[in-house]
């Protein structure tokens, strides 16, 4: 059985986790046998926001050595028996050596990142980015090393400033797109519960971690900003709550209404952001 063990960690990892890696380090040891020196997971398994029907398992997998071409090969067919044997939830991390780790990424290193059973790009590791800071200050030891053996030190001035590019990035572009009629998220953020949750409490997610130099769950993020923001948006929030904890009975009785709270609100968060 998966033992996990962090000094920075009291939950424990709920059992379908457990299943799933079980699994994976069944088919990781006959397939690949000792390339992974240590295995952490981050995000909502880690800070006590797992949720079954929604949540990934989110991870880094540290290998002895640079992966070669056949390497990948051998995890894209892992990745896809996961997937096949669980549907959800879904391993969704990157494979990455000590100095992709340590040293400051200049960006020629390029790690393999795997979710939904596919090889989804190759990506650099950002050192001063929300998930190294999750990975540092939440990390939970499956396999390995403590976290604390590599040198992770996290500037967040760099992360500060990470986090409102993706805002004026990411998120101003999403809000727009939502905004340009005819689009697939116009349409979206009218008809889909799940794509006003996203934009509502995605950034204000980052509102939150920007305020607070931390982070938390979504639910964690919308409950704080209940406690943050004017009373005027405490409907669109209660809204978003409501869809990310399952309950059936809308605050709203009218989508245009919602949808049009919900871009009130994502507008007035950017600008919040910003000015912090």
């Amino acid at each position: 059985m998966i033992k996990t063990a962090h000094a920075n960690n009291s939950n424990s990892v709920p059992k379908q986790v457990k299943e799933v890696l079980n699994a994976y380090f069944e088919k990781i040891e006959k397939k690949l046998p000792n390339k992974v020196e240590s295995f952490y997971l981050f995000g909502s398994v880690s800070i006590g926001a797992y949720q079954e029907e929604s949540s990934d398992i989110d991870f880094y997998a540290v290998t002895k050595e640079k992966l070669t071409q056949s390497d990948v090969e051998v995890l894209k067919e892992i990745h896809h028996e996961m997937r096949k044997q669980f549907s959800k939830p879904s391993l969704d991390g990157m494979y990455l050596t000590r100095d992709d780790l340590e040293f400051e990424n200049n960006g020629n290193s390029s790690c393999p990142y795997f979710n939904e059973g596919k090889l989804q790009s190759y990506r650099p590791f950002h050192r001063n980015w929300i998930d190294a800071y999750q990975l540092q200050t939440y990390g939970i030891v499956v396999k390995g090393l403590p976290i604390e053996t590599y040198n992770l030190s996290i500037d967040w001035t760099e992360l500060k400033s990470n986090l409102i590019e993706n805002i004026n990035g990411y998120w101003l572009n999403w809000v727009k797109n939502c905004e340009r009629f005819p689009s697939l998220q116009y349409i979206g953020l009218y008809t889909s519960a799940n794509m006003n949750e996203w934009g509502v409490l995605g950034v204000t997610r980052l509102y939150y971690s920007l305020r607070e130099k931390d982070i938390t769950s979504k639910v964690g993020a919308g409950e704080y900003a209940l406690r943050t923001v004017p009373e005027t948006y405490h409907q669109i929030i209660r809204e978003a709550l409501r869809i990310r904890n399952g309950n059936k009975f809308s605050h709203y009785g009218s989508m245009r209404k919602r949808r049009s709270d919900a871009l009130s609100y994502m507008k007035y968060i950017i600008r919040e952001c910003n000015n912090l």
